[in-house]
């Protein structure tokens, strides 16, 4: 397997882009908790599709890069330590200090620490299909994702936006157009295998009314429960 991304621009032209050497932690939200957030948008034009918000709990869930991870907007604890006075400060500088946290678990959790909320958020560790960075301690492979290149706050995702939580494009209106890859994601809301999740970005990016940019096929991983 190839180390690439992709790009498109016009519908169903896709070309093979410039290497990222994508392999970090990502902070994202818990799904349980963007769920509960999401419901009450989706019920005032209830659908009944996909994954899409609607019942009090969702039926499946998404594990991907595309949860709206901590941002530079999030509220910061009011009493911090020193030490994350210090990271808080180079956070607010550097827009690009988050991800150099990201390197380790310790130090992703250390950013993670900052914020208010941070019960509400959880790391994942990603890196782009075709490389062999080293698998942090403890964490397991959980599918493929399709997004654009990620950062700490994770990324817009095609399996996210399409059919469990709509920001941007979302889906068609019937929910059926993406059905048979769908009935293909596990029990983390992706795909088990590369060919499923290369062949689903085809198919998408051949819609007219799909997200055109630069898109990367991500191993996802999560750490495993104790």
């Amino acid at each position: 397997m190839k180390n690439i991304c992709y790009e498109c621009y016009e519908t169903g032209c896709i070309t093979e882009k410039e290497i990222y050497d994508i392999a970090q932690f990502v902070t994202v939200k818990k799904y349980n908790v963007l769920y509960a957030e999401e419901l009450p948008r989706f019920r005032k034009q209830p659908l009944k599709i996909y994954a899409l918000p609607y019942d009090d709990q969702p039926d499946k869930t998404y594990n991907g890069t595309g949860r709206m991870g901590l941002d530079l907007g999030d509220k910061q604890r009011k009493e911090l330590t020193d030490l994350q006075k210090h990271l808080s400060k180079k956070f607010l500088d550097d827009f690009y200090f988050a991800d150099e946290l990201m390197q380790t678990e310790s130090t992703a959790l250390q950013f993670v620490s900052l914020f208010e909320e941070s019960d509400n958020f959880e790391l994942i560790w990603v890196r782009n299909s075709g490389t062999n960075h080293a698998i942090p301690k403890g964490y397991q492979f959980i599918g493929y994702d399709i997004s654009y290149p990620c950062d700490y706050s994770g990324s817009f995702s095609i399996i996210c936006d399409c059919m469990f939580i709509c920001r941007w494009h979302g889906c068609d209106e019937e929910g059926v157009l993406f059905m048979p890859e769908f009935s293909k994601l596990n029990d983390n809301g992706l795909f088990d295998d590369w060919k499923s999740a290369h062949d689903y970005m085809v198919k998408y990016l051949s819609e007219e009314w799909t997200e055109r940019g630069e898109y990367c096929i991500l191993e996802i991983f999560k750490k495993l429960d104790r």
